[in-house]
């Protein structure tokens, strides 16, 4: 159950009066309760209705909520035309209040068709333009309302055509407009402007917009008396100066005087007209129990704020108990804190009257849910939970402020969960914020009428809140406050902060801060494709020439004035200093910056200056909320900068652009964009055309790069299905035409950008690189020479598009455009380089090579060397080089590394290949003279002085080429010659013969030294001779003979001696073995010993030993082994049997090798 069928709020007293919107709207001035205040103020007005001068300027000023607003309308309608519904209306609710006020009106309004009246409700703009169309609309209004044509109201509505309005041109528009009324009855014309504070800020914040002079001039014409007067009302929510915070002394005075031409009346109504009106927006149906009920509940609460002094003044105890009984369900000590709490911390939304409308969280109409019956009130403790729940985190008084965020940082404090305890502190804490005023004091007795359980304990649970040092009870005043726990001034602290300050670069400080993001110039980006942004800097008078006048960048400087002097400064200087790259912007709030930047600054420097931020847990929640407002007024100054750009005068090249609106900036950026870089290429890919793509973009592109340079007589390149990189290829390559298909050889092909593609506006980028490649004539360029200006101005290329561009480029002039890599010529551009080109583009260098004059003579000796068939007359000079580099190529490391197996032309043809810097360097200096010929700049006209050239360049590709089959014939012989053979033996024959005479002889070594395995090769049964005589020089050589070296030559021949050696001993060995088996029976070894000395000749023995040889010698074995044991060390012993072998070989000199063998045959058979 709850109490919301039985109680309503009426919606005309919680529904907030918009000016303009309800100015006709009868309700709202039928509803209308004029107070005492706003009866004095409709008397004062009534008392302007002459023709005398006099003051006819007022400024209302009161809270949100207070009723400005409908006043304002019902003054509108008691001016109204005599006889119209809103003017009847209106008179009968002034009749009833006051009698004599409603006679003064309608005997000064007696007249026929009533006032004009020009309502306006304020806004963050100028306010010039805003009065004159709210004036033309007024004046149409008032002439179709009355069918009157009005001479004056077409020419107010041609000065909406101007940019630039001036005051006095306004001012003169309501002249004419008063004499022209003056002829139609008009008794006058009333202006009213609600929220002026609206147009007052952005004057604050766009110094020049002159909006203050208006007022002052629309109030010095108001005092003036005609028989059509213009009365002159604004409404604020606080008086003139306080809008002048932030600003100059200069213009502090300015404000101040502008204030005086005004009336001020302040629209705060006393605290009983505020609870009257409150009562009348609550609707009751109650019955007679649950009335008197009531009755009872509230009378005891009165008589006890009565005894406490705490009912609002003039106000006796009957009167306070029928009124706060028809405020029901408001506890009468929440209706009497409410209105004075708005007023404090009310914000637009936060008004007295929205709370009685609200839904939010604890507004009333959600506690009429919340309620059970009428014994139940809407008690303190849920205003505060209403007003922390929903209201603005910034508050503007100090005092106030910092009384709140005692009251949140005592509730974060408290250790219970105790309902009871919870809402005694909120409702302590809530009378504290409002202090004394009214004579409100959280007593006891007070604050035993704002349970919810009447039954609780309320000294309990004063005495926990005590016990916690939350609250504390003051003995000379008879009151709770919660316990303030901070004797921290933040004000105080802030001021000498600002102080320590001084005066600061305030340009210097907001670039430090980086606050601004870059500007984007949208519908440039949109139709070039490449992001193009402004970035935003700050300069002075003092600093803008410390900054660079050109850069690469496109900037926006914002021009920080500070004085009528900086102002002459920027139009004499500073808009001719700076590049055409750059915009500056005239910013007339700098002295509010100033201002908002000092507050964040001395605040940061509270922050790190005073202990009492990391201690006082009130003094630091004071703080972040006071920080939190600095930082948001001073990234509000900064935004207007950009999104309300018409308040600062931006130029470019010294013209004003004349900048109205955030939609006219955004055009003049990218229109000055187009001019800057008109020879930019439109080419829509976001991925790379940026200068520092991501790594997906980057492998993407390296991917299309490789396939550039491998499938370009491909569609698409051959890039199947629909990667990133063929979308790249799409928008890069094949939209701009620089890759096509070519109809005469029925393939794609890459070509330069057409002029009939200017879409893409690539010809003026491409032209660029075209003359650089044309620079490279005489020497070899990198590409990325070409970076700082193609990324430039006029062209603006991003650098991730670059590399793409170069490789077209040169794959398009490939057959006269030759690479270095690292200073060394490369006759063709391969993958892996294309890795490397983009790691390292430095490292590669490019030459245009083409062929002109004398030069064309040794070219066609050139051609007629190396080129044939139909392609003679299609060569180029990169064509040579690359069919002499492929013969290179192919050429083997033997071949182009010795100096024994070449003439020593060819020595000297290669050493001028190897050392060549270019190919144009090669082919018509360094080659002809290794041929002994003139160089191309020595040539004359003689016809013979190349005579034979072609010829000897042929001689010696040829000898190059036969090099290394040269090595291997010289290696056949070689063979020959080591197994004592016929010499010039052909492969076949000798292979024959080596394998005839050793095959087997493996068996008769034991493999220590490689003999064996030099042995298997030669014996080797399968495979081609070729294979078989490179396995023989590989093992030899230790590689192949194709990477040998000349000491690899000199090793393969020591090699082949000693091992050649070992063979024809093991082939020794092999016959004896032979002979042995057919003369001799069971086992035997054969033993070969040999005799070497320095001088003298060789000798060399085949000994057969057997079972009975080796019995009947076996007795001197002994003895010789005996003598050799007495010898000192194993090398006497060697020594002995040498010296002693050597005797018996020099005994056996003189007979033949054929007869010793017999001799020891016949030895054998004797001693068997």
């Amino acid at each position: 159950m709850s109490i919301i069928n039985k109680i309503s709020v009426n919606t005309h007293y919680t529904r907030s009066v918009n000016l303009e919107r309800d100015a006709n709207v009868i309700a709202v001035t039928k509803n209308y309760i004029p107070t005492s205040r706003a009866l004095r103020t409709f008397s004062r007005i009534s008392g302007t209705f002459s023709n005398q001068d006099m003051p006819r300027a007022w400024s209302w000023v009161g809270p949100y909520g207070s009723g400005k607003s409908s006043a304002s309308a019902f003054l509108g309608q008691l001016l109204s035309k005599p006889g119209s519904e809103g003017y009847n209306v209106a008179q009968g609710v002034l009749c009833a209040a006051s009698g004599e006020i409603a006679g003064a009106f309608s005997e000064t309004n007696g007249k026929d068709n009533g006032w004009l009246k020009v309502f306006l409700t304020g806004s963050p703009e100028s306010l010039g333009k805003r009065l004159v169309a709210a004036l033309a609309h007024a004046a149409m209004q008032y002439s179709e309302d009355n069918n009157l044509v009005i001479e004056h109201a077409g020419r107010i509505s041609k000065l909406l055509t101007k940019d630039t309005l001036t005051t006095t041109e306004i001012v003169s528009a309501f002249q004419h407009l008063q004499d022209a009324l003056e002829a139609h009855g008009c008794p006058g014309i009333l202006l009213i402007i609600d929220e002026l504070g609206k147009f007052l800020e952005y004057e604050a914040r766009h110094y020049g917009a002159n909006d203050i002079y208006l007022l002052q001039s629309l109030a010095e014409h108001a005092y003036k008396g005609q028989v059509v007067n213009l009365n002159l009302i604004v409404l604020l929510h606080q008086s003139f100066e306080q809008y002048a915070k932030g600003l100059g002394e200069n213009l502090k005075n300015e404000w101040s005087k502008v204030q005086g031409r005004f009336e001020e009346v302040p629209f705060v109504e006393s605290a009983e007209q505020v609870l009257r009106v409150v009562a009348s927006a609550f609707n009751h149906s109650l019955d007679g129990a649950e009335k008197a009920g009531v009755k009872a509940r509230v009378a005891k609460i009165v008589s006890v704020m009565a005894a406490q002094g705490a009912l609002p003044a003039g106000l006796s105890e009957d009167e306070a108990n029928t009124l706060f009984a028809s405020c029901y369900p408001l506890h009468p000590i929440s209706a009497t804190l409410l209105p004075m709490l708005c007023q404090k911390v009310a914000q637009n939304e936060r008004t007295l009257f929205s709370y009685l409308g609200s839904s939010e969280d604890y507004g009333m109409l959600d506690m009429l849910t919340r309620l059970k019956d009428t014994a139940e009130f809407v008690n303190p403790h849920a205003i505060y939970d209403y007003f922390i729940t929903n209201q603005a985190s910034s508050i503007g008084d100090y005092l106030t402020h910092r009384r709140w965020a005692e009251v949140v940082t005592a509730l974060e404090r408290l250790n219970t969960q105790d309902a009871v305890d919870i809402e005694i502190l909120k409702s302590i804490g809530l009378l504290n914020i409002i202090g004394s005023k009214g004579g409100f004091k959280p007593s006891g007795a007070l604050l035993e009428t704002v349970l919810s359980d009447t039954g609780a304990g309320l000294s309990g649970s004063l005495g926990r809140l005590e016990e916690q040092s939350i609250v504390t009870y003051r003995k000379y005043s008879g009151e709770y406050r919660v316990w303030q726990g901070s004797d921290f001034d933040l004000e105080e602290a802030l001021q000498a902060e600002r102080s320590n300050l001084g005066k600061f670069a305030l340009a210097a400080e907001l670039n430090k801060s980086n606050t601004m993001l870059p500007i984007v110039a949208r519908r440039y980006t949109i139709e070039n494709g490449a992001l193009r942004f402004f970035q935003p800097s700050f300069i002075d008078a003092a600093s803008y020439k410390s900054v660079a006048a050109e850069t690469n960048e496109a900037r926006i400087l914002f021009y920080l004035a500070g004085d009528k002097e900086d102002e002459k400064m920027f139009t004499k200087e500073v808009t001719k200093y700076f590049s055409s790259l750059d915009i500056v912007a005239l910013c007339l709030n700098g002295t509010q910056l100033r201002e908002a930047v000092a507050e964040t600054q001395a605040l940061r420097q509270v922050s790190e200056s005073r202990p009492e931020m990391h201690t006082d847990p009130v003094a630091k929640k004071e703080f972040d909320d006071r920080f939190t407002s600095a930082e948001l007024a001073e990234s509000g100054l900064l935004s207007d900068l950009l999104h309300r750009p018409e308040s600062a005068r931006w130029y470019h090249n010294d013209i004003n652009l004349g900048v109205s609106n955030k939609r006219n900036l955004q055009e003049e950026l990218s229109s000055m964009l187009e001019v800057v870089y008109e020879d930019a290429p439109r080419l829509h890919n976001e991925l790379i055309n940026r200068d520092r793509p991501s790594s997906q973009a980057v492998s993407a592109r390296n991917k299309l790069l490789s396939a550039m340079l491998s499938n370009g007589k491909e569609p698409d390149l051959g890039i199947d299905k629909y990667p990133a990189e063929k979308a790249l290829y799409r928008s890069l390559l094949k939209q701009t035409c620089l890759h096509v298909y070519d109809e005469k050889t029925k393939a794609w092909k890459f070509q330069a950008p057409l002029k009939d593609r200017e879409g893409c506006n690539l010809l003026p980028v491409w032209q660029v690189i075209d003359d650089f490649l044309a620079s490279t004539e005489t020497q070899e360029r990198a590409f990325i020479e070409l970076n700082s200006k193609l990324c430039s101005a006029p062209y603006g290329v991003k650098a991730g598009v670059l590399p793409i561009l170069y490789l077209a480029a040169y794959i398009v002039n490939q057959h006269e455009l030759a690479v270095f890599e690292n200073r060394r010529y490369r006759p063709t551009f391969t993958q892996e380089m294309v890795e490397r080109f983009i790691k390292a583009p430095a490292d590669f260098t490019f030459q245009r090579v083409r062929i002109d004059g004398m030069r064309s003579s040794i070219f066609d000796q050139y051609v007629d060397a190396l080129i044939t068939g139909q392609e003679k007359g299609k060569a180029t000079l990169l064509d040579l080089a690359k069919s002499l580099a492929t013969v290179f190529g192919k050429l083997p490391d033997y071949t182009l590394k010795t100096r024994r197996g070449l003439p020593q032309r060819a020595i000297a043809v290669r050493t001028a290949f190897q050392l060549a810097k270019s190919p144009e360097t090669l082919l018509l200096t360094e080659l002809p003279k290794a041929l002994g010929y003139p160089t191309a700049d020595q040539l004359t006209k003689d016809v013979d002085e190349l005579s034979g050239f072609s010829k000897n360049l042929n001689g010696v590709i040829q000898e190059l080429q036969k090099a290394h089959d040269s090595l291997r014939n010289n290696q056949r012989n070689l063979l020959c010659m080591a197994f004592e053979l016929e010499q010039n033996l052909s492969l076949d024959e000798l292979r024959r013969v080596v394998l005839s005479k050793f095959q087997g002889l493996e068996t008769f070594t034991v493999d220590t030294t490689g003999t064996r395995a030099f042995i298997m090769r030669l014996t080797k049964p399968i495979g081609d001779n070729d294979n078989w005589l490179e396995s023989i020089l590989m093992f030899l050589g230790h590689k192949p003979t194709a990477k040998w070296l000349d000491s690899d030559q000199d090793v393969a021949e020591s090699r082949l001696a000693n091992f050649s050696q070992r063979v024809i001993e093991l082939e020794k060995l092999s016959l004896y073995q032979s002979k042995g088996q057919q003369d001799l029976a069971g086992d035997f070894n054969v033993h070969l010993l040999r005799s070497v000395k320095k001088t003298g000749e060789a000798f060399d023995k085949v000994v057969v030993i057997d079972e009975k040889v080796a019995k009947s010698i076996d007795g001197a074995v002994a003895s010789m082994e005996r003598e050799l044991k007495q010898l000192a060390s194993r090398e006497l012993a060697f020594a002995a049997l040498a010296k002693v072998l050597d005797s018996h070989f020099s005994e056996s000199e003189a007979k033949p090798q054929q007869e010793n063998v017999m001799d020891n045959l016949a030895l054998v058979e004797a001693a068997s």
